[in-house]
């Protein structure tokens, strides 16, 4: 005779559903646990409203896909705003977690379970997906940076040769990008001055020395967190934070991992800067060389004082001056 108490204890597993999704360009594979269910849908509008209506049926705790260069987008937008708890992974977690049960093989169908083995864990925390405007913004500043690289290629191969029509062809070229860099940085200007919040963000930002508008731009579209998550946390999120290596009696030394690359790039940039130009962050990166500290371990540790700086100051909605009067930040 089943009870009461079994009954509840039934209906309550049967309520913890977690799904994994493989994405691809053409379609997705999604795997439910503890199902097992397996199913693939295409990856358009279509497919995408047939799984949000299966989600809000089955109402799965979480729900993990991987970040695949954009493809993932639609349907991360589509699930958050429908209410749904949803986790974009780096591919790399899903394999390494692969290989830690013993699983060798990598289809769809693998990535897809391992993914929902990964939301079953529930071993991450849920980050607010980007509103479409954010998402447009970091892709015109990815654009920018992408044409900025082919530039600069395009500049090296004018010093390689004196050949007349090929130096011409390669200065028309570098016109052209000269002229789409400039219409991006205008599209930019404008979506920062449109839109009140990212306009106050960009001047608190670019109050510090140091921290340019292509920096203050990229932290505002790629790192939307920024003023919103404690020191710890926002220095991981950016990867620079020291993870330590230590075993037994041994003791490693710390190393930076993972993070968001294109943001730590940029942000090296601003630093680089700050150290020459900024008085408080000059002191500071010179303290540390000075007592013996690396010139890149220097580096990297003003980076992370600088990141921390700026979520606070985002925090507490102070430009730089007020924040170094209100507060002892070194």
């Amino acid at each position: 005779m089943t009870t009461a108490s079994q009954n509840n204890t039934s209906r309550e597993s049967n309520e913890k559903t977690f799904v994994g999704i493989d994405v691809a360009k053409a379609e997705l594979v999604v795997h439910v646990l503890p199902t097992n269910q397996q199913l693939t849908v295409p990856n358009s509008l279509e497919g995408i409203q047939d799984l949000v209506k299966l989600f809000k049926e089955i109402q799965p705790i979480q729900i993990i896909l991987e970040a695949t260069g954009g493809l993932e987008r639609e349907l991360l937008t589509h699930l958050a705003a429908n209410g749904l708890i949803v986790v974009n992974v780096n591919p790399r977690q899903a394999r390494d977690l692969a290989k830690g049960l013993g699983e060798l093989a990598k289809t769809d169908a693998v990535d897809a379970r391992i993914l929902a083995h990964i939301a079953q864990l529930q071993c991450l925390t849920p980050r607010p997906v980007k509103p479409r405007e954010t998402q447009e913004m970091n892709d015109l500043v990815a654009r920018r940076q992408q044409l900025v690289e082919m530039k600069t290629m395009e500049t090296n191969r004018s010093h390689w040769t004196n050949q007349k029509y090929v130096c011409q062809s390669i200065e028309k070229t570098i016109d052209t990008f000269e002229k789409l860099i400039a219409d991006i940085n205008d599209r930019i200007a404008k979506m920062i001055d449109d839109n009140p919040d990212w306009s106050e963000k960009d001047k608190i930002l670019q109050s510090v020395p140091g921290v340019g508008p292509k920096t203050s731009q990229m932290l505002i579209s790629a790192l939307p967190e920024l003023g919103t998550l404690n020191r710890q946390e926002i220095a991981a999120l950016v990867g620079v934070a020291p993870f330590c290596r230590d075993s037994a009696t041994k003791s490693a030394e710390r190393h930076i991992r993972g993070g968001r690359a294109d943001v730590r790039s940029a942000l090296y940039m601003a630093t680089f800067s700050a150290v020459r130009c900024n008085p408080t962050f000059k002191e500071f990166f010179n303290r540390l060389t000075a007592n013996g500290k690396k010139h890149k371990v220097a580096l990297v540790a003003a980076m992370r004082k600088l990141i921390t700086t700026l979520n606070t100051m985002l925090k507490t909605k102070t430009s730089w001056n007020e924040h170094r009067v209100h507060s002892q930040i070194f």
